[in-house]
């Protein structure tokens, strides 16, 4: 289900009205997210971390509604609720596709990290590459387990997208703590950087509190 946002009586007026023009209005953020509660969780648990963390991101966007934003024709929409779109290594290969996990609020991490392990594998077997350009009710994933990167730019068509991109990469032991490097990259015409420092508190809740 989705909502159209009162343009003319929305605070960021004068922000979107601005941005949404540019020829790319995308702004990211690099930075490195304490994991040591999931991460200790997922190994007392035999549990993937990687599907940990994907519901962690998601459970983060979906309680913020910044990110479920997006613009729609010539205006913008809140959506009640967004899935995730994530890239995927086909097995025996050096190729990747798309994998899409639906968000279930009435589901626990548990319960996702099963379901989405099952839909991971079912991708890695070899479904077709699907980008399905006509939803906007998603977020994108991708994952770099071999980097501890610093910084990362994301490929985009331009063309109005506004659909928030992330990517996890390689955790990393410093001083007794475990670390993953988290890029977020939003359109600007819809978020500012307050909007994505808060979308980092509320991931690091996630982080700090799985169940």
């Amino acid at each position: 289900m989705e909502t159209k946002v009162d343009i003319e009586n929305w605070d960021r007026k004068e922000s979107y009205l601005f941005f949404k023009d540019f020829k790319d209005p995308f702004v990211g953020i690099t930075v490195e997210l304490d994991a040591t509660t999931i991460w200790e969780f997922c190994r007392t648990h035999s549990l993937s971390i990687h599907h940990a963390l994907l519901y962690c991101t998601l459970s983060a966007a979906n309680k913020y509604r910044p990110m479920r934003l997006r613009r729609q024709d010539d205006g913008v929409v809140e959506h009640s609720s967004i899935d995730m779109g994530c890239s995927v290594l086909k097995n025996d290969s050096d190729a990747f596709t798309f994998a899409y996990y639906p968000w279930n609020s009435q589901e626990s991490m548990l319960d996702f990290i099963h379901r989405s392990s099952e839909i991971t594998k079912k991708a890695a077997a070899g479904l077709p590459l699907d980008p399905r350009p006509d939803r906007t009710n998603l977020m994108y994933g991708t994952t770099i387990p071999w980097i501890s990167f610093t910084s990362f730019t994301h490929p985009k068509k331009g063309e109005g997208h506004s659909i928030p991109r992330t990517v996890f990469g390689k955790i990393f032991q410093r001083e007794g703590k475990y670390y993953l490097p988290f890029q977020l990259e939003v359109d600007h015409a819809l978020m500012d950087g307050l909007h994505i420092a808060r979308y980092f508190e509320q991931l690091q809740q996630e982080l700090n509190n799985p169940s």
